[in-house]
């Protein structure tokens, strides 16, 4: 349960502050963090819904908070976002085409 405790950490929260969110005491909030208290299905997905994150990645069955990247397309964000302008704009002109935009159909194969 260490995931809420750093996803709590990360957004800058104490328990008492997660706590207030989820209407419960910050020794609730620690018996999770800690693994004392098992969490039922609707925190769950409270919990997910304030983190953006998926319940596999705040239970510890997955590395990875955000299940709709591949590893693949996550390096390609990081690089999207240290591209200067100039690049971007080559790229994002060359990609045109194959946008799901409903203005532009994507070419079929």
């Amino acid at each position: 349960m260490n995931k809420i405790r750093s996803l709590r950490i990360s957004k800058n929260m104490s328990q008492s502050d997660l706590g207030a969110i989820l209407n419960c005491a910050a020794i609730t909030i620690s018996r999770y963090e800690t693994g004392q208290r098992d969490i039922d299905s609707a925190t769950i997905c409270r919990l997910c819904e304030i983190f953006g994150c998926t319940a596999d990645y705040l239970l510890g069955r997955s590395d990875r908070p955000d299940p709709e990247l591949t590893p693949e397309e996550e390096q390609l964000l990081a690089a999207w976002a240290a591209a200067p302008s100039e690049i971007r704009t080559i790229v994002a002109t060359a990609l045109g085409p194959y946008k799901k935009d409903a203005s532009v159909s994507a070419p079929t194969a």
